[in-house]
Formats: structure tokens, C-alpha cells, sequence
């Protein structure tokens, strides 16, 4: 038995390895779209369009934005609470860190500046999950929080 038991632990363990070896997708590639991509949609932000801004985001009802004041879901929904702000602000992201997960999903840290015109300043951190659709990355689910204005990464 244990003779039998050792050979197909070693194929099974083998078999694990090599499954986790190798990536064959350009990760340089994902990254540097999805960078554009929110380059791109600060700046739109920062010009007060937002639906420009959306275009980065999927187009469904599935779509999920977790936020300090709860959850809004649907592309429509986040679109309207944008459009609900009356004021302008600019939108910086910065400590960005895209995390290929496969040809068609990544996974986004980072965090967000938004200077108001108010002279009033928001910061946070936020996670998005990317998805690939029709050949565009898209956002599926957001989650972010605020920060103090004056925090400081220890």
C-alpha cells in the first residue's frame, strides 16, 4: 500500500508545481492599461465629467461600490450620487499597486486625493476588482475609505 500511496503523492505534488510555475500573459501589459485607464479618469474627474469618468467602470446593475456611507449598487446608481455632488473637485490616485490575477482580472490598491473646490481635502484608500469586457478593463466592485486629511503611511 504504502508503496502505491508514495508515487501518486509525488505525481499529485508534481502536478501542483508545475500548475503554479509559469504566467502566460503580459502583466507588464495589464498594468500599464489599467494605470492609463485611471489616468485617463482623473482627468475627467477633474474636468466635472463624470460620465466620461464612469466609462471605467462596467455598465451593469452587478456593479458594487462599497464607501464610508454604505453600499451603492449598479453603474446608474454611482453615476447619479456623482452627478448629486454640486462640487468640483480634482482627482489624483497615487500609490498604485495592479495585481494580475489572470488575462481578463486584476486587482487595484491605491489611494485617492480630491482636492475640493471648497478648499476642503478628502484622502482615502481604495481596492478595486478590473475585469477585461469586450477588450476594456472595467471596475466590477470599488471599495473605498476615507482618511484623515493629514494621515501619514507609518
Amino acid at each position: 500500500m504504502k508503496k502505491t500511496i508514495i508515487p501518486i503523492l509525488l505525481l499529485l505534488a508534481a502536478s501542483a508545481i508545475s500548475c503554479t510555475g509559469s504566467v502566460d500573459y503580459d502583466q507588464t501589459a495589464i498594468k500599464s492599461d489599467i494605470k492609463a485607464l485611471m489616468t485617463q479618469q482623473a482627468k475627467d474627474w477633474s474636468a466635472g465629467d463624470y460620465e466620461a469618468f464612469m466609462k471605467g467602470y462596467h455598465n451593469s446593475e452587478d456593479i458594487r461600490f462599497a464607501h464610508p456611507k454604505g453600499i451603492t449598487r449598479g453603474w446608474q446608481a454611482v453615476m447619479d450620487a456623482y452627478k448629486r455632488n454640486p462640487k468640483k473637485s480634482s482627482l489624483e490616485f497615487s500609490d498604485l499597486d495592479i495585481t494580475p490575477l489572470s488575462p481578463s482580472a486584476a486587482m487595484v490598491f491605491g489611494r485617492f486625493h480630491n482636492h475640493v473646490e471648497d478648499n476642503t481635502y478628502k484622502t482615502g484608500l481604495f481596492t478595486l476588482l478590473m475585469r477585461k469586457i469586450n477588450g476594456q478593463w472595467k471596475a466590477v466592485h470599488d471599495h473605498s475609505s476615507d482618511l484623515p486629511a493629514d494621515y501619514k503611511e507609518k
